[in-house]
């Protein structure tokens, strides 16, 4: 039997064969020893071929096709044996149904219904004839989810035969609608490369939506279309130029990085490493550089980071190896102060006492104020006058001083000594004003005795700082 439509020729009767033939494919396929994996591609091969062949005879379609899907199902149960490829089949069958759900609810969007409903043909032979079964409980609901937009396709097709005019008009206004918010969207400001991506994806939403109405047999559908891909033009034309300028920022962004991690380098080779202040600085310095592309920065990151880390375990390990020796002069230094406590003399002291200041730790201030307490007892119980004893102590105190301590002193004495001229300064100005002839001589006196006190204190003072200097 030989049908002609559309100046093609369909032969019922050769069809017919073709699908009796691929129905005992699936018998043969289904008695083969082949591994789950060939049988499947054969499967899907035979299903493809299926589902390409026309129509057959009316009175032989029935029974065909109940047999071809009588096969289907026990091809499946066999394969289903297998409990891992059951697992893996299942899965891949749930997420292709998705799919074409979204597929079919997507159709529901077109403007032109008639075009709706012919390309709900194609997605309804695949999921009837290409996709496998799921687990049940997902199968029922996904079969009556389906089953919904076919049927809303199904009266639309209907409503829009009988009232084409509302859904033209209604397209219109769809069209519309979507041109006012890809604008809104298009004129909205952005910084940075995330606003940037969000803005893009909302345009992108719109435009498809836009899309999905199709062509509509309307004199206004011309300009819309017109007004769309003006709007489309300027847009990518922002979004290319921002990209562009995205490209220049990241270069000069990874420069930076590179920059940093020279800097890092130079620091890392030397023997004497920074301090941690200065490492701290360059990190903060990483951290703030954005906009560089994921593979180049995670590969930056990991080279300055590295070195950042191994800076630290150097100096923590300095600080260890510091802390030990620290340790270890300490208990040299105990030993010395012991000494000079137990067996105090005035012809070996100032040897003790360069024995101290050889060894490479401060005396903690605690202790070096002891110390200097009782020396200075000592020198007084050996007929010393104060004034000796004091530049003796000093002496010792300030050899045995750090660096840091001696600054801090030298920094004292001479605050000490700008007070005491400004106190001289003050007390000579007073002089100046003040009438002897009208003043008791015991006032003057006083002021001249405070005067001199001053110029004492001074001179000892500026005695002080000569032994820092």
């Amino acid at each position: 039997m030989v049908h002609k439509t559309n100046k093609r020729f369909i032969d019922f009767r050769q069809n017919f064969q073709k699908k009796t033939e691929l129905i005992e494919d699936l018998k043969n396929l289904i008695l083969s020893n082949s591994k789950p994996e060939e049988k499947e591609s054969i499967f899907k091969n035979i299903r493809k071929k299926w589902l390409k062949i026309g129509k057959v005879p009316n009175h032989l379609a029935f029974n065909l096709n109940n047999s071809y899907k009588h096969q289907i199902k026990l091809y499946y149960d066999l394969v289903y044996l297998n409990n891992d490829f059951k697992q893996r089949d299942l899965e891949k069958n749930l997420i292709e149904k998705r799919e074409l759900i979204i597929r079919i609810k997507k159709l529901n969007d077109l403007g032109n219904k008639i075009k709706a409903y012919k390309d709900s043909l194609k997605i309804i032979k695949r999921w009837n004839f290409l996709t496998g079964p799921t687990r049940q409980n997902h199968d029922l609901k996904l079969n009556e989810e389906f089953d919904q937009y076919i049927k809303k396709i199904k009266d639309s097709k209907k409503d829009y035969l009988n009232n084409k005019d509302r859904y033209v008009k209604l397209s219109i206004e769809n069209k519309k609608s979507l041109i006012g918010e890809m604008k809104l969207i298009y004129e909205k400001g952005c910084i940075g490369k995330n606003e940037w991506l969000k803005k893009i994806n909302s345009f992108e939403n719109s435009k498809e939506k836009f899309m999905r109405i199709g062509p509509i047999d309307d004199n206004e559908n011309e300009e819309l279309w017109k007004k769309y891909k003006k709007l489309n033009k300027v847009f990518l034309k922002e979004k290319n130029l921002f990209f562009k300028n995205l490209k220049k920022e990241y270069s000069n962004n990874i420069n930076r990085q590179i920059e940093l991690i020279n800097d890092l380098k130079n620091f890392h080779d030397k023997d004497e490493l920074p301090k941690q202040s200065v490492l701290k600085e360059l990190k903060e310095k990483f951290n703030s550089i954005e906009n560089v592309p994921y593979k180049k920065n995670k590969e930056n990151r990991n080279v300055f980071f590295n070195l950042l880390n191994d800076c630290y375990e150097r100096i923590g390990n300095n600080i260890s190896e510091k802390r030990k020796n620290e340790k270890k002069n300490l208990e040299k230094l105990n030993v010395i102060i012991k000494e000079i406590k137990e067996n105090f003399s005035k012809q070996n002291i100032h040897d003790e006492i360069q024995k101290l200041s050889d060894i490479d730790v401060s005396i903690p201030i605690k202790q070096l104020n002891e110390l200097s307490d009782f020396l200075s007892k000592k020198f007084k119980d050996g007929g010393h006058n104060q004034s000796d004893i004091d530049t003796n102590i000093l002496k010792i105190k300030s050899s045995l001083m750090s660096d840091k301590e001696k600054t801090l002193a030298k920094i004292k004495i001479k605050k000490r000594i700008d007070d005491i001229k400004k106190q001289i300064g003050q007390l000579e100005n007073n002089l100046t004003f003040i009438k002897s002839d009208k003043v008791d001589n015991s006032i003057f006196k006083n002021v001249h005795s405070q005067i001199e006190k001053f110029n004492q204190d001074l001179i000892l003072q500026e005695k002080k700082l000569s032994h820092f200097i």
